[in-house]
C-alpha cells in the first residue's frame, strides 16, 4: 500500500487544522410559518368574538321577528286592535332596552319615544305613531293593523346596532 493509503496514520508534521463545527442555527428572524402561526393565534380569537356577536344581533332580530308574527296571528284570530297596538308597543320596547342603553329607552314616553324609535330607522308614519303614543292607553282604538305591523316589520328589518350596546 502507499503512504497515503487508508490504514495508514497522518503525518502529525501536515499543517491541518482541528474540525470546526457550524454555528447553531439562531431563531431570529422568524420562519414565515412562524408568521402565518402568530397571525393565527391573533386573528382567530377575534375572528370568533366577531362572528358570535354577529349571530346574536341576528338572533335577537330573528327573535323579534318571530315575537311579530305571533302577535300577527294572534290580532288575525281576535281582531282586537287594541290588543294588538299593546302587544305591539310593549315588543318594541323589549327590544330597544335589550339593544340600547337602558338608561336611553327604559324612560321615554310619548312623542320622545316615537322620535327615538324613527331615528334609529324611519318606520312610523304619523297615524301610527299616534297608535302607539295612545293606543296602549286606551280602551278602543281603531288603527290600520297592517300598517302598524309592517312598519314594526320594516323597523325591526332595519335597525342598525349601536356601538357598545349589548347585542
Amino acid at each position: 500500500m502507499s503512504a497515503t493509503g487508508f490504514g495508514q496514520a497522518l503525518n502529525p508534521e501536515l499543517p491541518l487544522r482541528d474540525i470546526h463545527l457550524p454555528e447553531a442555527v439562531s431563531w431570529w428572524p422568524l420562519a414565515i410559518g412562524w408568521w402565518l402561526v402568530l397571525a393565527l393565534i391573533i386573528l382567530l380569537p377575534l375572528l370568533i368574538w366577531g362572528i358570535r356577536k354577529l349571530k346574536a344581533r341576528q338572533l335577537l332580530r330573528r327573535q323579534a321577528l318571530s315575537e311579530l308574527a305571533s302577535i300577527e296571528a294572534r290580532y288575525e284570530q281576535h281582531k282586537n286592535d287594541q290588543q294588538l297596538v299593546s302587544e305591539g308597543s310593549i315588543l318594541l320596547r323589549r327590544i330597544c332596552i335589550s339593544r340600547f342603553p337602558r338608561n336611553d329607552v327604559a324612560g321615554l314616553s310619548g312623542e320622545a319615544w316615537l322620535s327615538f324609535l324613527n331615528s334609529q330607522a324611519d318606520s312610523f308614519d304619523a297615524a301610527t305613531r299616534q297608535a302607539l303614543i295612545s293606543g296602549p292607553f286606551q280602551k278602543q282604538c281603531d288603527i290600520n293593523s297592517q300598517a302598524l305591523i309592517s312598519a314594526s316589520r320594516h323597523w325591526i328589518e332595519q335597525l342598525q346596532p349601536v356601538k357598545g350596546a349589548q347585542p
